[in-house]
Order: C-alpha cells, then structure tokens, then sequence
C-alpha cells in the first residue's frame, strides 16, 4: 500500500519542516539536497512537495491577476510576425494586432517564443 506509507511520512514532519521543504523547493532545490538539508527521506520530501502543489492549485481564487489584453491568438500572431519579418517594429506589430498593449508584453511574447529583438549593425559612414 504505497498510499499508506506515502501519508505516514508526510505527517511525520513537523509544520516547521513542511515549511523548510517548501520553501527550498521553491527556491529551486533539488529533492536530494532538501532531504539531506532537513535528514529526512527524499520520498517524504518528494510527497511533502507534491502534496502541497495539488493544494496549493486550488488555493489561487480563479480569476485573480490582471486581466489580459490579447488573447493567446494574438499572442501567436505576435510570434509568427516576428518570424516571418524579422524586421518588422514593436510599433508595427501593435497596430496589426489591433489591441492596445504595451511594448514590454510584446517582447515577453516573444521572449517565450526564444525570440530575442535584434539591433541592427551600426557601421560607421566611410569616407572616402
């Protein structure tokens, strides 16, 4: 019975470790190095940390943040824009959007699409 033993470990840990673990998950730590920080099993770390991202899913009130301006159809838009052209403007790409949006969320977008805005070779005019 996996589930049994799963439980069992997980209520042996004090809230203030539950914490530790949580935290240093959080912070990016591996399972191993958190079940060495605080001597317990990487099994009760492992459990301990899924169990509270399955919680803390629904803990988050749905509908809260800020309200997106473009849908994710425009998100894709904005990314294929930039690979067909890669020359084509912030300014550019906000008016064929058609939705006002700041020129910060289109280079997120295009951040998460490893897209990275290019600058153009400036070369100093030769005289002759």
């Amino acid at each position: 019975m996996p589930g049994k033993r799963a439980r069992r470990h997980f209520s042996q840990l004090s809230e203030f470790e539950r914490g530790l673990i949580i935290g240093m998950k959080t912070a990016g730590w591996s399972t191993r190095r958190v079940a060495g920080q605080v001597y317990r099993s990487e099994c009760a770390v492992r459990n301990c940390w899924e169990q509270w991202t399955r919680e803390a899913i629904h803990a988050r009130k749905t509908g809260s943040g800020v309200t997106r301006k473009a849908t994710r159809r425009e998100d894709r838009r904005i990314v294929r824009q930039a690979l067909v052209d890669p020359t084509v403007t912030l300014s550019t790409m906000r008016a064929d959007v058609g939705v006002a949006i700041v020129p910060q969320t289109i280079s997120r977008h295009l951040a998460e699409g490893n897209l990275k805005s290019k600058c153009p070779f400036s070369a100093l005019p030769l005289s002759p």
